[in-house]
């Protein structure tokens, strides 16, 4: 059993769908050779297939084979849709480096912030700083551990979790509030 080289899968796939004829015609050394250095230069099979079915069909299959050699050899000066793509890539690289190198250097936060206070003092207005500091409380503290409440209880009594827990568990007991 003798098993098919690449070359003639390869002229298989491409010539596949022409006629008998013109098959047999292009079943040569030369046309086999053309194909592996159009493969080796990046062209699918596929593509070369498109490329041969949208030829005009000549009127004797001997013309058709010609016709279909010719294009061969004149894909073999032309840039292999692979080569256009490694190029492309080639060159959005070459930007992108270039882009990375002429990029302006961000300035130094001292800098910036003198900018900043620059600019807004510039415009109209007043501007109301923010005091920096550790943020207020909204909640209530905790009547038994003075934590942050979560809980009401009443209006003067509020409670976080864990002491309505110690409550619940019996561990702790309320006073009764005094009243004056």
């Amino acid at each position: 059993m003798v098993l098919p080289t690449a070359a003639q899968i390869t002229a298989t796939e491409v010539f596949g769908s022409l006629r008998v004829a013109v098959i047999r015609e292009l079943d040569a050394p030369p046309v086999r050779e053309l194909l592996d250095q159009l493969v080796g230069r990046g062209w699918r099979p596929r593509q070369l297939r498109e490329r041969v079915g949208a030829l005009p069909v000549q009127p004797t299959s001997a013309q058709d084979a010609a016709v279909i050699t010719a294009e061969l050899r004149r894909l073999l000066e032309e840039q292999s849709p692979k080569q256009q793509y490694d190029a492309e890539v080639q060159r959005r690289a070459a930007e992108r480096e270039d882009a990375a190198r002429d990029a302006p250097v961000p300035a130094a936060p001292e800098e910036r912030s003198r900018w900043i206070d620059t600019i807004r003092g510039s415009l109209k207005g007043s501007r109301t700083r923010v005091p920096f500091g550790p943020p207020v409380r909204l909640r209530p503290d905790c009547a038994l551990c003075a934590g942050e409440a979560e809980f009401f209880v009443r209006r003067d009594v509020h409670l976080c979790s864990s002491c309505v827990d110690l409550l619940a568990a019996g561990e702790v007991r309320a006073e009764p509030a005094e009243t004056g």
